[in-house]
């Protein structure tokens, strides 16, 4: 339990308690302390601490007995959790780091085994090899200088002492915090397992048609299915066909869209479109009560927005603007994203449906005179046409549900504010005109395009991308639709609520309360109140999209929350 992350939350457990029965006497309470010698010294350790500050910041109580009794409300779990680091010090971590790392040590070689540290890293959802966080900490593994062999042809050590490999350890804060059981799902291979379960069971699902409008699209394998999933800590794991590349088609849209809010503002943005589902298929012909585009994500809506975002900078700058945002989305994955000119011009030779929409769109007024309509439509299907892999698009998604700052490089790539009135819009309208429906039962902000991808975000959680070429009546993927249903049914039947979180007892529970209390626990009773700065996801409220969920999906929100 100490070397699965519980050190760290039976700690802040511990602490958390003697507060609240700070809040009712003046006498210092007795802490029931846990039997494993190192916890009992330093809970020991905390309460005595504890005793000598007297909570006290700024010369002002630092607790509100009625507030904490109504929900913690009065304070930052991870502040508190911080202050409790810095009074003992040093000592928690070391205690951790040597219990952790005497589990991978190998008696023959006098050693830590690496090949079975890089198996931990891998149950945490981290990818040694391919992490970008992890560059730095694989650099020094190469650089140490040992007898050991050589890790599977690389240039990897197979062992290092324990000093050696606890030095480079430290300096990598993404692996102290798997260590420190600090990632939002801490029993990841659990998920993985259980979702694998889901794609393998969808698999057989061969329903549907490739799309025919877009002749380059109709030669792929129908057969292709993928999945990936990347988490707000940037735990990973694929599924399937996860490295083909596929183009974004409508998924471009809502990423689009969420740019031109930040480049034009809201008000700017729905001057020119609006903000309903349309009822209608994605490529109708038709505008709302006031005269605009329904929303930004069908194609009147899209064409209407390529229009006047920089419409007077020079076509090659627009679409280099928008490649560079979206690889910034999509930083850290193992495949960049890339433009597909075969299924650009396919598409610019068959779109003759978009060319009257965007004629329709001038004589109704929505684009102004001044509009180059070819350029615009040039822009549009250039937009549909970059290409991702599952992998690249989970990692955009996961972008999304961290708030718009990639999990990776930390880059604030959108505003907080255009990322959820982007999910907003995602899920009103995302998936065509069967957007009501997936609202009503699925519950998750989604998009889908013809190519067969479909992102679904999990604010606050994960991110989650699903291929197959294979189309319903409405433009969806069927075996992506199919896995999000058993998906959602999975963790909201009670048999599974438990799934990421499958033992009873006390520190487990205690894990998961950890987990989404640090995200900012002032946030969980208001979904308005934003309190996290730009650089920061430990501040993120799990509820600050709350108001776009439907009943489905808050059940499967809570699921992953235990």
């Amino acid at each position: 339990e100490v070397l699965e992350g519980s050190f760290k939350l039976s700690y802040y457990n511990e602490y958390k308690s003697y507060l609240r029965t700070m809040t009712h006497n003046d006498e210092t309470p007795t802490v029931a302390l846990e039997d494993q010698k190192a916890l009992s010294k330093l809970s020991k350790s905390l309460v005595e601490q504890a005793t000598k500050v007297h909570i006290q910041k700024e010369d002002q109580p630092f607790f509100n007995s009625e507030e904490v009794l109504e929900g913690l409300e009065a304070w930052q779990p991870e502040q508190v959790y911080q202050q409790a680091i810095n009074w003992v010090g040093e000592e928690i971590q070391e205690h951790l780091l040597d219990s952790f790392l005497n589990c991978r040590y190998n008696e023959v070689a006098g050693m830590v085994d690496i090949h079975k540290f890089f198996e931990y890293l891998g149950h945490r959802g981290l990818m040694p090899y391919t992490d970008p966080r992890l560059e730095s900490f694989m650099q020094a593994l190469s650089r140490c200088e040992t007898n050991s062999t050589r890790l599977y042809n690389t240039n990897l050590p197979s062992f290092l002492p324990k000093d050696l490999f606890k030095a480079c350890l430290l300096q990598n804060p993404t692996i102290m915090r798997a260590i420190r059981g600090e990632f939002v799902i801490e029993n990841f291979h659990l998920l993985t397992e259980q979702l694998e379960q889901v794609f393998n069971k969808c698999r057989d699902e061969t329903g549907g048609e490739i799309t025919t409008y877009i002749p380059s699209l109709a030669e792929v394998d129908p057969a292709k299915w993928a999945m990936s999933i990347c988490t707000i800590d940037g735990q990973t794991f694929s599924c399937g066909d996860a490295t083909d590349m596929m183009t974004l088609q409508s998924v471009t849209k809502p990423l689009f869209y969420g740019m031109c809010l930040d480049e034009l503002g809201d008000e700017v943005v729905h001057r020119h479109v609006g903000k309903e589902p349309s009822g209608h298929g994605f490529n109708k012909i038709s505008l709302n009560f006031r005269n605009m585009p329904h929303n930004p994500v069908v194609n009147t809506g899209a064409i209407t927005l390529a229009g006047i975002y920089r419409d007077r900078v020079p076509m090659y700058e627009r679409f280099q603007r928008i490649m560079q945002t979206y690889n910034a989305l999509a930083a850290g994955s193992p495949n960049p994203l890339r433009f597909n000119n075969t299924i650009y011009l396919s598409e610019r030779d068959s779109g003759h449906r978009n060319y009257a929409i965007g004629h329709y769109l001038k004589s109704k007024g929505c684009l102004q005179d001044s509009v180059n309509l070819t350029n615009t439509l040039e822009l549009y299907f250039q937009m549909c046409s970059i290409e991702a892999s599952t992998q690249s698009a989970s990692v955009i998604a996961a972008t999304l549900a961290n708030g718009g700052e990639n999990v990776f490089t930390k880059e604030q790539v959108l505003s907080e504010r255009s990322v959820q009135n982007t999910l907003s819009i995602m899920y009103s309208c995302g998936m065509y005109d069967y957007s009501g429906e997936w609202a009503f039962e699925i519950g998750i902000p989604a998009k889908s395009g013809v190519s067969g991808l479909l992102i679904l975000v999990i604010p606050d959680v994960m991110g989650m991308a699903l291929w197959s070429p294979l189309l319903d009546v409405y433009g969806n993927s069927v075996r992506g639709v199919t896995f999000a249903k058993e998906m959602v049914k999975a963790y909201s039947d009670n048999q599974h609520q438990n799934i990421l979180h499958p033992f009873s007892n006390r520190r487990h529970q205690i894990t998961a309360e950890h987990n989404f209390l640090s995200r900012n626990y002032t946030s969980l009773r208001s979904s308005h109140h934003h309190s996290s700065g730009a650089g920061s996801t430990m501040g993120h409220s799990p509820n600050r999209y709350l108001h776009t969920w439907s009943g489905a999906g808050l059940r499967l929100l809570r699921a992953l929350r235990r």
